[in-house]
């Protein structure tokens, strides 16, 4: 005869059994979806402590600024943001809670031109021309936003003399120089020329020497633009000491090269506010009839 009660029992250890298995398996689910959680997070921390911003070098006038729409971008700023002004078709919010020298931006419309002022604690006035794309490969995730005069104060005063020439040749190259901080910036720079779109892209600080790279662009239809290196000033009396450009002439849009990078080397007392480029506007040369 068997015993009911010795059935009952093992019935009940067979599923108590089950029962264990199956909180085992959503244990074990739940802790590796919190490691992947964790190891996701912390992912993204090292991507964004690595990521290397856009440095802005700005001054009284507004900076060009380039972002893409769908997706945030950060601006960080020296100082915590007080006010900011002209952003109504953006979402503007700090990066961290509390934390407002960092700033996520996220445009609420696909394309759009945006003017922008960041008023900062310390009563610094930072003016921003935001120009919105779904697709803009010039766009940045992140940008650092420096005061002209803070980098330039920023000279390291244990850096190794250099000779100019060797600058020149490093800033050719695009090479990073031991004793120099390599500033990358994207700053619309000031032109007498109309014919000449000048931005200031990279800033070479240290001792004895400056050095400053210019992407210069004509935008005539009509006219050439001569760029002149030996009349190029910083300063005055000039503090610049060699002038370099790739291409002397640029020609009118869809007739040949129409841009071109100027690199310039200053004593480290100057400033890039104080270059002057030399450019003329020049009407091409053509041939005239019946060979005269």
């Amino acid at each position: 005869m068997v015993d009911k009660n010795v059935i009952g029992i093992n019935s009940g250890l067979i599923f108590g059994s089950e029962n264990l298995k199956d909180l085992f398996r959503k244990v074990v689910f739940a802790l590796l979806i919190g490691i992947y959680i964790c190891f996701f997070i912390l992912l993204v921390g090292l991507v964004v402590n690595r990521a290397e911003a856009k440095t802005v070098v700005y001054g009284s006038t507004a900076e060009q600024v380039r972002i893409i729409y769908g997706t945030p971008t950060v601006f960080r700023f020296e100082k915590a943001v007080q006010t900011v002004t002209g952003a109504g078709r953006l979402q503007v919010e700090p990066t961290s809670k509390g934390d407002y020298s960092s700033l996520s931006i996220t445009p609420r419309f696909t394309n759009g031109v945006h003017d922008v002022t960041f008023f900062l604690v310390d009563k610094s006035v930072v003016r921003v021309k935001i120009l919105v794309n779904p697709k803009d490969p010039a766009a940045d995730s992140f940008y650092d936003f420096k005061s002209r005069d803070s980098v330039e104060a920023g000279i390291d005063g244990n850096a190794p003399a250099l000779t100019e020439i060797e600058l020149l040749k490093a800033m050719y190259r695009d090479d990073s120089v031991s004793g120099y901080k390599v500033i990358r910036v994207s700053q619309v720079f000031p032109s007498k020329n109309g014919s000449a779109q000048v931005e200031l892209v990279r800033i070479y600080q240290g001792k004895p020497f400056n050095g400053y790279v210019f992407k210069v662009r004509n935008t005539s239809w009509r006219k050439n633009l001569e760029i002149d290196v030996r009349h190029i000033t910083v300063g005055n009396p000039s503090l610049a000491i060699l002038s370099q450009s790739d291409e002397s002439t640029l020609f009118p849009k869809g007739k040949g090269v129409n841009e071109t990078l100027v690199r310039v080397v200053a004593k480290n007392t100057a400033s890039s506010r104080d270059v002057i480029l030399a450019m003329e506007d020049e009407e091409p040369v053509t041939k005239s009839k019946g060979g005269e």
